[in-house]
This record gives structure tokens, C-alpha cells and sequence, in this order.
């Protein structure tokens, strides 16, 4: 029945999420190449069904996430001029759901990442137990110059992943960084080429597949209760609404789509 059910759900016409199995190991494949891999109600229903579809499979004891040429350039911006916060709410909740399924399930999930990682899409990465990048890599939290905050868990896992003063700097200032600089302040594990990057994040997610499962995912428990982010993560759904109704929101959402540089007013 799992079979079938993956068979046809990789068949679902307009998909936004592939499903591979290599063995002990599932690929997650965001399949929106032409949109860069923007995040949409659909493409995160999609995934939330892919990591539990995996879950269930006694056969995959490792995951990767991936994206192709962009692994994921964040929300929507269109559409996100469009909603309310009552639907903002309702968004933010569905990404934090499905990444939180990504970083509590029992299997080890990886990101291989190129292109771009922005946003939400920066913040899925931040999700996954290990993150490994090709040198085409850009990472970044921009969502400020479009008066938002990170809305999916970025406030909360960067600063634990690289440290409060540099989680700061990134929120606060947009800036978008590349791989080596992602590395070297410890936001990914490794840089690989390009067109070594699956096969190096395959080889790693083998690696662990040959380890003892329960161990595996003792270890992953243990070490994320070490890191307990669930009020901080609610309180963020709490000011990313907050952001939605104010003025700086719209002005930014409605700069980056005429191309212009923004002029926030505190309201």
C-alpha cells in the first residue's frame, strides 16, 4: 500500500515534491525548478506527507532533502502580499509543523543544497540534521526587506546553529551568504562541487544507514532536547503575525516586486 500510494503520488500531476529510494535511503526531491522551489501551501502539505510516508518505510534509515540547481528560494512573495494575518498565521503554522516533523522524526535527515537557500528555504536546511553544500550555495534570512521575520523556526535555529551574535547580524541585515562563508561560521557541515553533491550526500546518508537505527535515533532525540526551542518557535508565529499588519509589511513586499529599495516608516 506504501508503495502504491508513493507510485501515484509521484505521478500527481503539477507535484511539487519527487520521492527517490536508493536502498536504505530516501530522496526528497522539491520539484519546482522553474519557480526556484517557492514554498506554497501545496509544496509543504507535500512534504509533511513525504517525511511521513518515509517514516513509515522500515527500509529507509536515512533521508536527504534536496532541491536541484536552487534548493529553495523561500515563500511565495506574490502571494504573500495577498494574505492577511489570520492567513499568515495559518502559513506559518503549516512550515513550522512540517520543519519541526523534519527535525524531531527518527531518522537523520540531510540537506544538499545548491543554489539558493533563502527564507523558508534557508530555514528547511536549518531543520535537517546535517547540511552539505555545493559551492553554487547562497544562503540567507532576508525576509527584513520585506518588514517580516523569519517565519518558519529561523530565530530560533540559526541562533543555536551559529551562535546569537552572527544569527543577529544575518536577520537583521538580509545579508545573503555563500558556502564558504556558511561553513566557516558553522551553518553547513561541508562544501562539495556542484556536480559531487548528491553523490557525496548519498554516500554520507549510507554511511549512517548501516549504523544501528535505534541508536541513530536515540542520539537525534538527545541531542535536540539539548536544544529545546518549542516557546521560542511559538513566539515567533506570534510576532510574524504581528509583522503582517503593519504598513513596513506591505511597502516591502511591494518594493521587491516593483524593484525598488524600500521606505519603512515604523508602522
Amino acid at each position: 500500500m506504501v508503495e502504491k500510494a508513493e507510485k501515484d503520488f509521484m505521478n500527481t500531476e503539477n507535484e511539487h515534491i519527487k520521492i527517490e529510494k536508493k536502498k536504505e535511503v530516501g530522496i526528497i526531491m522539491l520539484n519546482r525548478p522553474s519557480a526556484l522551489n517557492v514554498l506554497e501551501i501545496k509544496t509543504l502539505q507535500e512534504l509533511g506527507d513525504s517525511l511521513t510516508d518515509l517514516e513509515k518505510d522500515d527500509q529507509i534509515r536515512a533521508i536527504i532533502i534536496t532541491g536541484g540547481k536552487n534548493f529553495c528560494a523561500g515563500a511565495n512573495i506574490k502571494k504573500m502580499k495577498e494574505i492577511n494575518p489570520k492567513e499568515a498565521e495559518a502559513f506559518s503554522r503549516l512550515g513550522h509543523e512540517v520543519y519541526n516533523q523534519v527535525e524531531t522524526m527518527g531518522k537523520p535527515v540531510i540537506a544538499a543544497v545548491a543554489g539558493y537557500a533563502l527564507g523558508g528555504g534557508c530555514e528547511l536546511a536549518l531543520a535537517c540534521d546535517i547540511r552539505i553544500a555545493g559551492e553554487s550555495a547562497k544562503f540567507g534570512q532576508p525576509e527584513v526587506n520585506l518588514g517580516l521575520i523569519p517565519g518558519f523556526g529561523g530565530t530560533q535555529r540559526l541562533s543555536r546553529l551559529i551562535g546569537i551574535g552572527k544569527a543577529k547580524e544575518m536577520i537583521f541585515t538580509g545579508e545573503i551568504i555563500d558556502a564558504k562563508e556558511a561553513e566557516s561560521i558553522g551553518l553547513i557541515n561541508r562544501v562539495e562541487k556542484d556536480e559531487e553533491l548528491m553523490a557525496k550526500a548519498e554516500e554520507m546518508a549510507m554511511t549512517i544507514a548501516q549504523k544501528a537505527p535505534v541508536a541513530v535515533k536515540m542520539a537525534k532525540k538527545l541531542i535536540n532536547e539539548n536544544q529545546e526551542i518549542k516557546k521560542g518557535l511559538e513566539k515567533e508565529i506570534d510576532f510574524f503575525v504581528q509583522c503582517f499588519a503593519t504598513q513596513d509589511r506591505l511597502e516591502g513586499i511591494n518594493a521587491f516586486l516593483e524593484k525598488r529599495k524600500p521606505k519603512f516608516k515604523g508602522t
